[in-house]
């Protein structure tokens, strides 16, 4: 007869608790990254170098900016171009975007993307191989790299969250998570 009790208690505040989790909104955090913050992680991951058959290209001295309108990160990065004992000396510039990887409860910056390059001294025709060796060679260290992880503290409730949103306010990308 207890055990009966415990039992239909139990149902009854199993359903009591799924009641109110429908009734309640989800829960959401709010991440703030600096521009400072994510110029320090992207600095200490150069210098980047791709070498072909026929060229090199590095890159350093990221400097990152938050684009407000668009909320984007730009990224313009000195280029040296090496091509046998040939050396020119130039700047890319990219964007990309940050996301957000539930399974490592960790944000990253991704999709980056050249949308110039000006090297002085290199032939126009070296401009698409140059743009396509900038983002073969940026995109897998970010990819890999997260610039923010969540503390154990909350990885756990956020480890079934999706992005939201993100903006970019003050020189600051606020990031919303919201939990599924």
């Amino acid at each position: 007869m207890k055990t009966k009790r415990v039992k239909m208690m139990n149902k009854l505040i199993l359903t009591v608790l799924l009641l109110c989790a429908s009734i309640l909104p989800a829960q959401a955090l709010t991440v703030k990254f600096s521009e400072a913050e994510l110029q320090e992680k992207v600095s200490k991951q150069m210098p980047l170098i791709k070498k072909t058959s026929f060229m090199t290209v590095e890159l350093t001295n990221p400097i990152l900016t938050l684009a407000k309108d668009k909320n984007e990160i730009e990224l313009q990065l000195n280029v040296k171009l090496l091509m046998g004992e040939l050396e020119n000396q130039g700047y890319a510039r990219l964007t990309g975007s940050l996301s957000y990887k539930a399974a490592d409860a960790a944000f990253y910056v991704t999709n980056m993307q050249v949308h110039e390059v000006r090297v002085e001294g290199m032939p126009e025709f070296f401009t698409p191989q140059v743009k396509q060796m900038a983002e073969q060679v940026v995109n897998p260290v970010l990819d890999k790299m997260p610039i923010y992880k969540l503390k154990d503290d909350v990885t756990q409730t956020m480890v079934k969250a999706v992005l939201e949103s993100i903006e970019v306010h003050n020189k600051t990308l606020i990031a919303t998570l919201s939990v599924i």
